[in-house]
């Protein structure tokens, strides 16, 4: 017999079921026809069983209510192994907005370090970058101070300083009686800390800028404006096109001179106070010509809003400092991080819990919906117990009205067994239903009813 026979022969089939409802009615009609209190359990029974039929035909339905627990935990454990895989396990790539002209060393860095997987954006400045970032159009944004930041975004200050450069010609001694200012591009970082550096000192914007910087130090042959009288840039002193704009403006006749904040520096947290050795921009001209003061300005890392602990954990990384440092292979547990690691796994196991519980409410809610049959057949198991009580086959001493009374007995104790059948088959095409006790009662009272029946009918044998 093939496999597929063999498993639906041990399926209860409804069908098979009816018609054996429908012959012990008519078994019953037939041969104790006075009896109408038999008769119409009878057909409450054959009602029964093919109510049973038309709830199997909705239990095919792919809607129906009795899958809703068992999609529900698969659906559930899917997103969670998901959402772990995601969190803790996937290699997300994150995407960073930075100018072309400060990506060189970072994209060293990322080719270097096989833990960070990071696409760059190319952006024209930090204004731009900001901007990106605040509208979660990029994960992560390099921002020079000055530029506004969203109080609400999460950064990090970058270990890096760029340098407040401000170069004066004579006969001009300083940034405020100069007459046309030389700057980077407009509304990115130099031009930002520019403007508010003139705010905190009480000074508006000068008459005449030019943001001419990017020509002056990428094109050899461009010449130095003979219009401008002091050159003012936020740049990295380490980078060559920095270096070699100060050198030509050195050979120009431009000096390096500081700009006198004092305490309105206050006023901008972005602003450092750093010192200058003697030629430490440039060694021939020498710039600056003696130690000079200066003012650094800060760098941030910035992260749109939404990213997960993992990412942000990821991100960090970008702050650590070139090569693998002696912490990253030790094990050393601090309270703050086992404390982490214990949170974790609670709130691991927590979502776990609440899935079970979630899962069990939809059992539950399976089983009320299926309530009203369990009852009926209940009812009738109650029916049959009140019939059978009042038939007695030992003190009769009537030979015909005994083996009536046994006959009913027998009948009786047949419809049990296909009220105890039906029951059966709503558990068998409705698992859930095996995690409550309804079946379970139904199985048990007919159980125990037959056993009553048949030790009546084997003493009234043996009496015989």
């Amino acid at each position: 017999m093939p496999a597929t026979a063999e498993r639906n022969a041990v399926r209860l089939d409804i069908d098979r079921l009816v018609e054996t409802a429908q012959g012990l009615a008519s078994t019953v009609k037939a041969e104790l026809p006075t009896h109408e209190g038999l008769q119409r359990a009878a057909d409450s029974i054959v009602q029964a069983a093919r109510n049973a039929a038309a709830v199997s035909r909705r239990m095919k339905r792919p809607f129906s209510l009795h899958r809703l627990p068992v999609v529900f935990l698969s659906v559930a454990v899917v997103a969670l192994l998901g959402w772990t895989w995601v969190t803790f396990f996937r290699v997300t790539t994150l995407s960073l907005a930075l100018p072309d002209r400060d990506a060189a060393e970072l994209k060293d860095r990322l080719q270097a370090d096989p833990r960070l997987s990071v696409r760059l954006v190319e952006v024209k400045g930090s204004r731009e970058a900001s901007a990106l970032v605040a509208a979660g159009q990029v994960d992560l944004a390099f921002v020079q101070g000055g530029i506004p930041i969203p109080p609400l975004l999460r950064r990090a200050e970058l270990p890096g300083r760029e340098l407040a450069l401000l170069l004066v010609r004579p006969p001009a001694t300083g940034l405020l009686d100069a007459r046309r200012v030389l700057t980077s591009t407009e509304g990115e970082g130099s031009h930002a800390v520019l403007l508010q550096a003139l705010a905190a000192l009480g000074q508006p914007p000068p008459a005449s800028l030019r943001h001419d910087w990017s020509a002056l130090t990428t094109a050899a042959d461009t010449p130095v404006p003979d219009d401008v009288d002091a050159v003012f840039v936020v740049k990295d002193p380490s980078d060559e096109k920095t270096q070699r704009g100060v050198q030509r403006l050195s050979r120009a006749g431009f000096r390096l001179v500081d700009l006198p904040l004092g305490a309105r520096a206050l006023r901008l947290p972005d602003l450092e106070r750093t010192q200058l050795e003697r030629a430490w921009l440039s060694a021939e001209p020498p710039v600056p010509e003696a130690p000079t003061p200066a003012w650094a300005v800060k760098t941030w890392l910035v992260a749109r809003d939404g990213l997960t602990p993992r990412l942000l954990a990821q991100a960090q990384r970008l702050l650590s400092p070139k090569g693998r440092s002696l912490a990253d292979g030790a094990v050393a547990p601090s309270t703050e991080a086992t404390s982490e690691v214990l949170q974790g796994v609670d709130a691991f196991f927590s979502i776990l819990i609440n899935i079970g519980l979630a899962f069990l409410a939809l059992l539950g809610l399976d089983a009320v919906a299926e309530r009203r049959q369990f009852h009926e057949l209940n009812s009738l198991v109650s029916l049959l117990s009140q019939l059978q009580s009042s038939k007695d086959v030992l003190a009769l001493k009537d030979d015909g009205l005994r083996r009536e009374n046994m006959r009913y007995l027998s009948l009786v104790s047949d419809l049990l067994g296909v009220v105890s059948n039906v029951s059966s088959y709503y558990t068998q095409e409705n698992s859930a239903l095996v995690f409550n006790n309804l079946s379970d009662v139904i199985h048990e009272r007919c159980n125990a009813l037959k056993i009553n029946i048949q030790l009546k009918l084997l003493q009234a044998a043996i009496r015989e």
